[in-house]
């Protein structure tokens, strides 16, 4: 029973046999209603009581005519809606074609006085009239019979009835389409949310299969958020914890180097010391970042004016380098300048480390502001730029570290969201890497 139940009716089977049940049961009334109609426009049928009403009052004023030539009848005014047949032959004495196509049949029957109607034609008959020329029998064209809209469809061109037919098959599909899109379609959105690093996203279950999928997808999405937030945490506890060691080693480095001058361990052991003190810094700081706690505000400050200067300082740094700028005189926006400095610093640091030239870009773009920085360096290959955002991740492992932590561009793309940006990067035209920074405006 629980198979066959709502769950399943909601569900993706259930949706397309309610769809398709529907259209059946839609498509069968409408073509018994089509066979009715049509059926009801070929048949002879017994007069209703106003039309013997109106025929009665017909004949009361074709009775003058029993003392008038038959002649006189044909050219009179009521004999304009009247046809004419010859008693014994029932040949129509009339050369003009009859206007229901279907009069002959509807005089030679037995039943007495009929009528046969046509859309909004009616016609009602034989009954007899007598001339001065001898009896003969009449067909009365009564007066059109109001139709309302609906009977005026059906009893309209075949072709109407197919094309409101198949609009409404259309719009049937076009709504079980977006009925059976809309879970899937949420929860594509949901997955390329999470895929994009929003841990947080869940979907609204709904009933059936889809629902179940939904349910599943929370629950996959709940254990990674839970599962990336430990090791998160995990890593930077232990980046904390490092740093009393690390304090005590490099005291005893320095202790030692004042008792072994001459020892060519003691700059090493400092030199090593310092490299992991820099990479607890940069684990700390991407923790941070990732936990949200750095709480800058934002300033109204010139966008140019600060890229500029980080462009200056580097080019300071970084004598034999060619750093390019580009950007307007002035882009005045609320931002985090120390956010920003951490993002620049790390892209131009990026840049510097491989290529020789390095162009920085700033312009409009739509909601807000493009900000490009651009290398000749040899790049990565096109499948490995989405793993350059990950930590300790250092490319090619051919080139070694070369004092790289790895955590540079995951620390930038971080800063970059917590400016309420985006980060991308794709390949240059320069040959190296171009990083694209979103900010709104």
């Amino acid at each position: 029973m629980k198979r066959f139940g709502l769950d399943w009716l909601t569900g993706f089977a259930g949706r397309l046999f309610l769809w398709f049940w529907l259209v059946l049961t839609l498509m069968l009334v409408a073509n018994l209603q089509l066979s009715h109609h049509l059926r009801g426009s070929e048949e002879l049928r017994q007069p209703f009581p106003p039309e013997l009403e109106e025929l009665g009052d017909l004949r009361d004023r074709l009775r003058h005519f029993a003392h008038l030539p038959l002649d006189t009848l044909e050219h009179s005014k009521v004999g304009r809606f009247l046809v004419l047949f010859e008693p014994r032959s029932l040949q129509p004495l009339q050369q003009r074609r009859p206007k229901h196509w279907r009069i002959p049949e509807l005089v030679a029957s037995d039943k007495g006085v009929e009528v046969l109607e046509q859309g909004e034609m009616r016609a009602i008959g034989p009954f007899e009239i007598q001339t001065l020329d001898g009896p003969v029998l009449a067909v009365w064209m009564m007066p059109p019979r109001p139709m309302g809209p609906w009977e005026r469809f059906w009893q309209g061109p075949a072709w109407m009835r197919l094309t409101l037919s198949l609009v409404v098959v259309l719009l049937l599909s076009l709504g079980l389409a977006a009925w059976l899109a809309s879970p899937i379609r949420k929860l594509s959105k949901a997955a390329a949310r999470f895929g994009d690093g929003d841990l947080s996203v869940r979907v609204k279950p709904a009933g059936g299969e889809l629902g179940k999928l939904g349910r599943d997808f929370n629950t996959m999405a709940e254990k990674l958020e839970n599962l990336l937030a430990s090791q998160k945490r995990l890593l930077a506890d232990v980046s904390h914890e490092l740093r009393s060691p690390l304090t005590r080693l490099k005291l005893a480095a320095a202790l030692m180097g004042e008792q072994h001058k001459d020892s060519k361990y003691v700059p090493r052991i400092e030199k090593e010391c310092d490299t992991l003190e820099h990479l607890i810094d940069q684990v700390l700081t991407l923790s941070r970042l990732e936990a949200a706690l750095n709480q800058e505000e934002n300033e109204e400050a010139d966008l140019v004016e600060q890229v500029n200067s980080s462009v200056q300082d580097w080019r300071f740094q970084m004598s034999d380098k060619t750093i390019n700028f580009d950007a307007p005189e002035h882009a005045d926006i609320a931002f985090k300048p120390r956010l920003l400095q951490r993002v620049l610093d790390n892209l131009l640091s990026n840049a510097c480390r491989y290529a020789n030239r390095v162009d920085v870009q700033l312009k409009a773009a739509k909601n807000g502001w493009l900000l490009m920085v651009e290398d000749d360096g040899p790049g990565v290959p096109v499948e490995m730029l989405d793993k350059l955002f990950e930590p300790f991740y250092r490319g090619d492992p051919a080139r070694g570290h070369q004092g790289k932590t790895g955590l540079g561009l995951a620390i930038a793309q971080a800063a970059a969201k917590a400016l309420g940006g985006s980060l991308t990067v794709s390949r240059s035209e320069l040959g190296g890497l171009c990083f694209a920074l979103q900010l709104p405006a």
